[in-house]
């Protein structure tokens, strides 16, 4: 195990590169920690955790925020790691069908799983992810048992996946638990910690829902009863002009009489 943490056999590229792959992760996690604290946590009489608290509601948008760039940086690292077997075969001069159909597997299938967690709520997104990693460790421990890999790529893929997967678990427990003996914040409890909520902030929203629905009653009424003034004025409209022709019809009649006698 230690000579696994060492990655002494890995080259130093990988080694740097890959280390600098994990900061992206470790830090959306911790972010995610602290912001989730930040909206749990009420002003106290200590002047430097009250130093260390954000504004509640810039805590929920940067939390907010957080969520597509962690994401999307893991779709974007499941599909490299399934691409790496891609390079490898297209390297190979010997062809072999087991090599190369597991190869082309996993990069057809790594970008598929990892693009479909876009789309997925945060939490799913993140689990799916977690096993994704799990899931090509195990497919890259089999290609370096095997002879596809380098030697030490298993032992590489085992220190990265083990910090990324920390990383998630970190990022869901600080999602799933917000607080002791609270669960994720609902609506009703965000609002409540934002000083949105009618006891604290004495403000009473269903009272202005109210009036706001009766406003919009009103209006609608306004419109309808203007509507039907308009109609009304238009049938009078209509029938002084009917009465007009009529009369103008009567006398013509009359002329053409008087003109004949």
């Amino acid at each position: 195990m230690k000579e696994t943490l060492a990655l002494k056999n890995v080259p130093q590229y990988p080694f740097a590169l890959g280390i600098a792959g994990t900061l992206p992760y470790l830090a959306t996690s911790v972010s995610t920690v602290y912001l989730s604290w930040n909206i749990n946590t009420e002003m106290t009489q200590s002047s430097f955790i009250n130093s260390l608290l954000l504004d509640k509601e810039t805590a929920t948008q940067w939390l907010q925020a957080i969520e597509p760039i962690q994401v999307g940086y893991g779709a974007v690292i499941i599909s490299f790691l399934g691409a790496i077997h891609w390079g490898l075969e297209y390297a190979e001069k010997q062809p072999s069908h087991n090599r190369t159909r597991f190869r082309y597997g996993v990069g057809v299938a790594a970008p598929m799983v990892a693009w479909t967690t876009v789309f997925m709520p945060v939490e799913w997104a993140l689990i799916t992810q977690f096993l994704s990693f799990t899931g090509l460790y195990i497919g890259d421990l089999r290609a370096t048992t095997r002879g596809w890999t380098p030697q030490w790529y298993a032992n590489y893929r085992f220190v990265l996946t083990a910090i990324v997967g920390a990383a998630i678990f970190v990022s869901l427990v600080g999602r799933a638990k917000v607080g002791p003996g609270h669960s994720k914040l609902s609506e009703t409890e965000l609002r409540e910690r934002l000083g949105l909520d009618e006891k604290r902030s004495g403000h009473n929203w269903e009272k202005e829902e109210q009036e706001e629905r009766e406003r919009i009653k009103k209006k609608k009424a306004e419109e309808e009863k203007k509507r039907k003034a308009e109609e009304e004025q238009k049938k009078k409209a209509e029938g002084e002009k009917k009465k007009d022709g009529e009369k103008k019809e009567t006398s013509d009649k009359v002329k053409e009489v008087v003109k004949e006698n």
